[in-house]
């Protein structure tokens, strides 16, 4: 794929729900993008419906880095996030040359369905659509810690994938993996 958003939803989740693994785990992941080098910056955008203090200096890092950063409202719809993207970026985003890459809480909800940005939404507009799991976390779901939460959240993707028939939607857990561009590739 030419170009990739990088979308963050609802990333900061519910720290005071959760351990600190599970808090700090996703932001580690995040600088991956910032500390590769060869990275085609000038194909990949981060979109964030959030502000916070880690995740703003985290945020920051990746500008620093060269990224380029858009902030959308809390539930807005692709095409207006889309619209966004092009007011910072010369792209012809079109289904077929850009992908979405997901990551935020909760893996369960807002990742996969619960917003108009989740990955379903993102996979029935056409669009090659991965859900990165190091960028996510679970805190919605029941369970005493966070594996039973997990696991309750694999079990609402599985749900959800049926449902909207997203079946093309991946699941990735390691970084390089990704099919990001390259410079000079």
């Amino acid at each position: 794929m030419k170009y990739t958003i990088v979308m963050l939803i609802d990333f900061i989740g519910h720290p005071k729900l959760g351990d600190h693994y599970t808090n700090t785990r996703r932001y580690s992941e995040l600088l991956k993008f910032a500390t590769s080098s060869g990275l085609d910056r000038d194909n990949i955008i981060f979109v964030s419906n959030q502000k916070g203090d880690m995740l703003s200096e985290t945020l920051g890092m990746l500008k620093t880095a060269g990224f380029d950063i858009v902030y959308s409202k809390n539930d807005e719809p692709i095409l207006e996030i889309l619209s966004k993207i092009k007011d910072v970026k010369d792209w012809d985003i079109r289904e077929y040359n850009t992908q979405a890459i997901i990551g935020g809480c909760n893996l369960g909800g807002c990742v996969i369905n619960a917003k108009q940005m989740s990955a379903v939404h993102w996979h029935l507009k056409g669009y090659k659509t991965t859900i990165h799991l190091p960028l996510c976390a679970e805190y919605e779901q029941p369970g005493v810690n966070a594996v039973e939460k997990v696991y309750r959240s694999i079990e609402q993707l599985n749900h959800f994938t049926k449902e909207y028939k997203a079946y093309g939607i991946e699941y990735c857990n390691d970084f390089h993996r990704l099919h990001m561009t390259f410079k000079g590739a």
